[in-house]
């Protein structure tokens, strides 16, 4: 019973999405972003997966509603031109930057405004950075007033979903 209780423990704590200081250097593209923030999962050292499949396995798991409600933000508040849910190309709708064993850099655009995540592999964790530069200077910072609220919460969810094990554990 202890190493069952001890195993479900340790499992749960991997879980445990936390927000942290932004500590990623943002793309060269993004000269002085307007907007930052970090979350960080826990990682067994020995899960192989790449950034881009912790990405998609987070992405995959979420909900039917969730992902709707996701996909209209983006695209009919946020104004984001997304590409394919899932397309080789795109990971959330995002074109994909970069993707390297222990980075995905994503990118979306709008009128509105142009959105970086960066998902980082590190030894222990997984950290995902967002960097936003505001394209509209007045409208950008009210919008994200109301929806990065909902950007906070959906990260640390998506988070959890793509640290659960099943996959590459």
């Amino acid at each position: 019973m202890t190493s069952s209780k001890h195993s479900n423990t340790r499992s749960n704590a991997r879980k445990q999405a936390r927000r942290i200081a932004v500590s990623e250097t943002p793309p060269s593209t993004v000269a002085s972003p307007d907007y930052a923030d970090a979350f960080e999962v826990k990682r067994c050292p020995t899960d192989r997966r790449s950034a881009e499949e912790w990405a998609r396995d987070g992405s995959e798991r979420l909900p039917v509603a969730i992902r709707g409600s996701g996909l209209f933000i983006h695209r009919w508040i946020l104004g984001f031109r997304l590409g394919l849910w899932s397309s080789s190309d795109h990971v959330f709708g995002w074109r994909i930057v970069t993707s390297e064993p222990e980075l995905l850099h994503l990118e979306a655009r709008s009128t509105l405004l142009r959105g970086h995540m960066v998902w980082r592999l590190h030894h222990e964790r997984l950290v995902m950075t967002t960097f936003l530069h505001y394209e509209m200077r007045r409208t950008a910072p009210v919008a994200w007033a109301v929806i990065g609220n909902i950007h906070r919460g959906a990260a640390l969810y998506l988070l959890k979903l793509a640290a659960t094990p099943g996959h590459g554990d």
